[in-house]
């Protein structure tokens, strides 16, 4: 395992963390997100990256902004600059019936300046975007406060290979998969946590070995 530092699972309290920044409640993966979370004191705050066709790196879940905004196109044909102008929560209450909530996208630079306190977990949605990721998580001296995750063991890899393991990762599938079938060496892996769903794809994934491997 690569030695980094931990600080970012410390705490007297069990962790909860807002998954898109808590989607149920507020417009997800958005300054308003950001906003309500810090609001309601919550210390970890769960998102997605993607990045704009001219490179900079914001919360957005999908490849396209079809789904919860006012506007239909792929996100990779988009500027920052007319993205930061799109209405991200126009389909939030569209889904309840009532009216949609006006909010903004927001790039994950000015995210961590929004909240210094707050820590972040960070997916990534698409290759390509490793070292401008690292390079903003470490102009802002925002090691300690950040954990980087992903469904792709290319995507992890990618960013694992950039960072040379110095800022906290959690598994993919890969690692998953050893949890269930080899969970004697969970902690030999390179990554610092898994976000490990109970069943996958048949199989069930927790137990108590595991818990216990986990905790030495």
């Amino acid at each position: 395992m690569f030695l980094v530092n931990l600080e970012y699972f410390h705490g007297d309290k069990p962790l909860i963390i807002p998954h898109r920044g808590g989607s149920n409640l507020v417009p997800e993966n958005t300054k308003h997100g950001l906003e309500f979370t810090t609001k309601e004191g919550f210390t970890h705050f769960e998102t997605d990256l993607r990045m704009s066709k001219d490179g900079e790196i914001f919360l957005h879940h999908d490849d396209s902004f079809d789904r919860t905004t006012d506007i239909s196109g792929k996100v990779r044909d988009f500027n920052w600059h007319d993205i930061s102008k799109i209405n991200a929560g126009y389909k939030f209450y569209k889904r309840k019936g009532l009216h949609d909530m006006k909010t903004n996208f927001i790039r994950l630079v000015d995210a961590l300046e929004f909240n210094k306190e707050m820590k972040f977990n960070l997916d990534l949605k698409q290759s390509g975007m490793a070292k401008q990721i690292a390079e903003i998580i470490y102009s802002l001296k925002a090691e300690k406060r950040v954990l980087v995750s992903s469904f792709s063991p290319r995507r992890l890899d990618e960013f694992l290979k950039v960072t040379k393991g110095k800022i906290l990762s959690s598994g993919t599938f890969r690692e998953n998969a050893i949890a269930k079938f080899l969970p004697n060496r969970v902690r030999k892996l390179k990554v610092q946590a898994l976000q490990a769903p109970y069943n996958w794809k048949g199989f069930q994934i927790h137990s108590k070995k595991l818990s216990e491997y986990c905790l030495l």
